[in-house]
Formats: C-alpha cells, sequence, structure tokens
C-alpha cells in the first residue's frame, strides 16, 4: 500500500483548498482505491474528520519529517502556494517542506500549482532554486507555466494540466436546496444570486459601492434575492457583510460551520454567481451554474479564459451598470452557458485527472529503482 504525503493550505477552512484536497484524493484513488493519505494540515483533527485521512500539524516538524520517512510521494499542492503577494513566509514553508522532502529523498511533485505572482527578491531566488531540483511539475494553467519560466525554472518539464478540484463529480440543485433548507434559507426568492467576496486589501470604496448597486439593481428587476456564500469563514464574512451594509435591497448571509461539500451544492442551488474567489467560480463551473467574475488576480483571469468569459470587473474598478447587464445577460442564456461549460470541462476534467496519473507514474518509476 502506497503512501502519499499532501503538503497544501490544508485545514483553515479554506473550501477552495478543501475541494482541493479532496480532488486529490478523489482523482488518486479513482486510479488505486488503496492509496493511504497523509496531509500536513493547519488543523488535523479537522482534516482527518472531513477527509477521513491520515493528518499531521504543519507546524511540527518532528511529525512531517517522521511522515516523510513512511511516504512514498510528495505532493505539493494544488492551489497557489507559490505566491508572495501576501507575504514571503508561506512561499518560504512550502519551499522548504519540498526542500525537506528531497532530503529525505522521497520522489516531489508541484501538484496542479498556480503560480504567482512572485515579485519579491526571496521568492524569486527560491522558487528556481528548488523547483529545478524537483521530479514533476504541473500547473494549472499555461499562465502559470510561463511565470515558472520566467522565474528561471528549466527542469524538469512543465505541464500544463487543470485544478485538482475539477475531477469532483458535479452537485445537484437539490442538494443545495437541501442545505439551504437546513440552515433556515428554504424560503429563498427566485432567481437567487450567489455573491462570493474575500478580504482583499487593495479593494477600493467605489468598487464596495458599485457591487452593491449593481446588486440591487438585479434585484430590482428581477425580484430575486441576494445570498452571499462565505467560502472561508470567518475571514470573508465581514467583506460579505461590508457589500450588504451598502445596499438598499434586503440580503441574505450563509453562515455557520459547513464542509466544502456543502458549499459546493449550495452554488448549484444557485441561478447565477457573482464570484470573486476562485474555487467559487470553479464551484459554479462544475455545476453548470452561470457566472460573473470579479478579478482581483492573475488566477482569476486565467480561469475566466478557460470558461470562455472575461472579468465583469476588479476588486479597484467596477462599474454597478456594467455588473447588472452581466448578471441579467446570465440569466436570460442560461442553456447557452451550461452547454459551453459542458464543452470546457469535458477537455478540463480529463486534464485534472492527469494531475494524478503523471504523479503515480513517477512514484512506480522510483520504486523500480
Amino acid at each position: 500500500m502506497a503512501e502519499i504525503l499532501v503538503s497544501g493550505y490544508y485545514g483553515f477552512g479554506n473550501a477552495g483548498d478543501e475541494a482541493i484536497l479532496g480532488g486529490i484524493i478523489t482523482a488518486f484513488r479513482d486510479i488505486d482505491p488503496s492509496f493511504k493519505f497523509t496531509v500536513i494540515s493547519g488543523k488535523a483533527a479537522s482534516t482527518r474528520q472531513v477527509h477521513g485521512v491520515e493528518a499531521v500539524s504543519r507546524g511540527d516538524f518532528r511529525a512531517i519529517w517522521k511522515a516523510m520517512g513512511r511516504a512514498d510521494l510528495l505532493l505539493s499542492g494544488g492551489g497557489s502556494l507559490l505566491q508572495d503577494v501576501t507575504g514571503t513566509k508561506s512561499i518560504v514553508y512550502y519551499l522548504g517542506i519540498v526542500t525537506l522532502g528531497k532530503l529525505r529523498r522521497l520522489p516531489t511533485v508541484f501538484y496542479a500549482q498556480g503560480i504567482g505572482p512572485v515579485n519579491r527578491l526571496v521568492g524569486r531566488a527560491l522558487v528556481p532554486l528548488v523547483a529545478n531540483a524537483v521530479d514533476l511539475i504541473m500547473v494549472r494553467d499555461a499562465e502559470s507555466a510561463e511565470a515558472i519560466r520566467r522565474l528561471g525554472v528549466s527542469r524538469p518539464e512543465v505541464r500544463v494540466t487543470a485544478d485538482a478540484a475539477l475531477v469532483l463529480p458535479p452537485s445537484t440543485r437539490a442538494e443545495g436546496e437541501a442545505v439551504l433548507e437546513a440552515h433556515g434559507l428554504g424560503s429563498c426568492g427566485r432567481p437567487l444570486i450567489g455573491v462570493s467576496v474575500r478580504p482583499w486589501k487593495f479593494a477600493t470604496a467605489a468598487a464596495v459601492e458599485a457591487l452593491a448597486d449593481g446588486l440591487d439593481r438585479v434585484v430590482q428587476e428581477t425580484g430575486g434575492t441576494v445570498l452571499f456564500i462565505p467560502m472561508q469563514q470567518p475571514h470573508d464574512v465581514e467583506a460579505a457583510r461590508a457589500v450588504a451594509a451598502r445596499m438598499r435591497s434586503r440580503a441574505l448571509l450563509f453562515e455557520g460551520d459547513v464542509t466544502y461539500r456543502e458549499l459546493r451544492a449550495l452554488t448549484a442551488a444557485c441561478d447565477v454567481l457573482v464570484g470573486m474567489r476562485y474555487h467559487a467560480l470553479v464551484f459554479a463551473a462544475v455545476n453548470r451554474v452561470p457566472l460573473v467574475g470579479l478579478s482581483y488576480d492573475p488566477k482569476n483571469d486565467s480561469l475566466l479564459r478557460l470558461l470562455g468569459e472575461t472579468a465583469v470587473g476588479t476588486t479597484q474598478q467596477l462599474d454597478a451598470g456594467r455588473l447588472r447587464a452581466a448578471v441579467l445577460d446570465a440569466l436570460d442564456r442560461a442553456p447557452q452557458i451550461r452547454e459551453r461549460y459542458d464543452r470546457v470541462l469535458a477537455q478540463l476534467v480529463p486534464r485534472s485527472r492527469e494531475n494524478a496519473r503523471l504523479a503515480v507514474e513517477l512514484m512506480k518509476r522510483w520504486q523500480a529503482r
């Protein structure tokens, strides 16, 4: 029985990263159900409970070193681990784990990572130093491949796959409505307009006002309900409340201790989703829910391009009228949009599964030495 050690931003209640981990486990066990996983986690007990795998605390380096001694493969990813927009600590940490893996003579993999931005000197020096020593690099979009090459990574070959969470099966509207009902929100009016926002230090007050105004205009014209869906609680709750407080119409805020599975299902209950969080957009696309994307990071623009969409605005510049028009258009053209997502996902899901296949091949080659 092979054991896989997974490093990433897990155990912090971020639905997107938890979906990534769920996708990794699913993809590997679709190949071989006997694979065993140990996850380096911010909250090891939570990871054990949610994912049914072994976990060690990300700050317990003795336990991590011991887990490396048992492992047959080290995965770093997926998600945006190699970026320094939020500071240098995370990029140093994740590259440090990879370095420990190499010292332990483990085959190491960058797994469906989104690369960058990496602007600071420390990150720009460390990324090529460590990445050129790993055994397999897979990134989730072409922009990430270009970014890691610009940082000076020349080996191994950089493979463009797709986000790890895309292998998860879609949720149904009935499942989403059951989640709404369980949280006392079963009487939401239609259309249900899901909104995912997050705190971001570069957001402008004008953009927040425009988002609130644009949502108000949609509610006025459709008679629908705005439902804020925090993808990471409590972090996103404050951002949602800031927008809701500026709205003239009543908006609902989904709160509570929920899993990423429930949030994915909740997205499926929406008629359209206005999303700032990357994986809120992923959830919408997988569930064939028309989306209207807001950009705060290049990764959002990359995903939207893959889906045949463009961002309606950014966290610094957003027009209420344009937002209104985009949401109404998405509602009006929902059948055509779902068909487009079907075509795109027919290409992306196999590429997401390719992550696990290539990693397993690497592990087998390593074991055959």
